[in-house]
């Protein structure tokens, strides 16, 4: 009987692994075919998938260009004087594709990245005569189809004024999707080619100031946070940006929260929220310190700022929140009671183990 169980025992054990080996051989048979689908229409053949965008793009560089090797334009002005940029639109198949172009100034984004069309940001004041405002398009909107070209000239007129360091910004080309608009959202696909001006700089990452401008308690996207406002007043961009912050209460050692974030760029003249998280807990009226140190290359930065939380801005910010853990008064003091009597139970068994042993 006990040979005829191990046979058994072995038999399914032995279909078992068989069953195994090709369920990982087919997982790993049909990976291999996603992946070779999905990288069929990359080499820009005339038989597109049904997700193309329906047209390309090419800057034609000019004369001006600082650096040729690089695929966006970095130029070089001079006061008063206009100078004009070419782009080439393509259409890749036989539908019509309809593109708007316009230009968009640089900023930096709440992740600490520079982006372009976003219209959720706050100007700086340092931005003056920026790249949406020196520039003009000839075309806002083209239509190009059946595999046809056409150029579109994109006019920069400098100011009158001398400028240091650099302008940014980025020439868009957008196609929207009204095919797949559902429920008032419709997907946008298209190019960004970045635009940098200069009259006086070949580099244009170098940048070496950051200032901390405010503190302030607030909620974004559903969570509370402490945000920390920050500039770069320069016209470069900043880069290898690490911030690091430290949440007290005033005159305690207990760091309450913290974040730390490594390998930030800022834009030009721009501005960002660099968020401390709070958490899930209730945010609690009182006085805060929050602790600032920041590093750019050799460039090292730090802060220390008190700010104060009303009752009435907490309340505020807490219903304003999207998670939100509440509890009782009473519940702490129950959950000690109960851990206390779990451990004089436990004690209790120990005992009485013991003396069972003993007998």
């Amino acid at each position: 009987m006990g040979k005829i169980f191990r046979k058994i025992v072995f038999h399914f054990c032995t279909k078992r692994k068989i069953y195994c080996m090709l369920l990982i051989f087919s997982c790993l048979f049909s990976t291999s075919i996603v992946l070779a689908e999905e990288s069929g229409g990359i080499e820009g053949s005339k038989n597109q998938p049904e997700n193309d965008v329906g047209f390309a793009v090419e800057p034609i560089l000019t004369k001006t260009q600082i650096d040729s090797k690089k695929g966006f334009y970095f130029i070089k002005v001079e006061p008063n004087k206009p100078q004009e940029l070419t782009i080439k639109i393509r259409s890749t198949n036989v539908k019509p594709a309809t593109v708007s172009i316009y230009v968009k100034d640089a900023h930096t984004n709440k992740n600490g990245a520079i982006d372009y069309d976003n219209e959720d940001y706050k100007k700086d004041a340092t931005l003056k005569n920026s790249i949406e405002e020196i520039t003009t398009i000839s075309e806002k909107k083209v239509t190009v189809e059946n595999y046809e070209e056409k150029k579109v000239t994109i006019k920069i007129t400098p100011p009158k004024e001398q400028f240091t360091g650099v302008k940014g910004g980025a020439i868009c080309i957008m196609k929207a999707d009204t095919s797949k608009v559902k429920e008032g959202i419709s997907s946008t696909f298209g190019y960004r080619i970045g635009l940098v001006v200069t009259e006086d700089s070949e580099v244009y990452d170098d940048g070496s100031t950051l200032k901390f401008l405010n503190v302030q308690p607030t909620v974004s996207q559903g969570r509370r946070v402490i945000q920390a406002r920050m500039q770069n007043p320069e016209p470069k961009i900043l880069k290898d940006l690490m911030i690091e912050t430290k949440l007290t209460e005033k005159g305690g050692r207990e760091v309450l929260k913290k974040r730390k974030m490594n390998n930030m760029r800022m834009a030009p003249n721009s501005q960002f929220e660099f968020s401390t998280n709070w958490g899930i807990d209730p945010l609690k009226s009182g006085t805060y310190t929050l602790f600032i140190k920041a590093k750019s290359g050799t460039s090292t930065w730090k802060w220390k700022q008190d700010f104060t939380v009303g009752e009435k801005e907490a309340r505020k910010i807490n219903e304003d929140a999207n998670f939100t853990i509440t509890y009782q008064s009473w519940v702490p003091l129950v959950t000690i009671l109960i851990s206390l009597v779990n451990v004089i139970l436990i004690g209790c068994l120990y005992v009485r183990s013991k003396k069972w042993r003993a007998i």
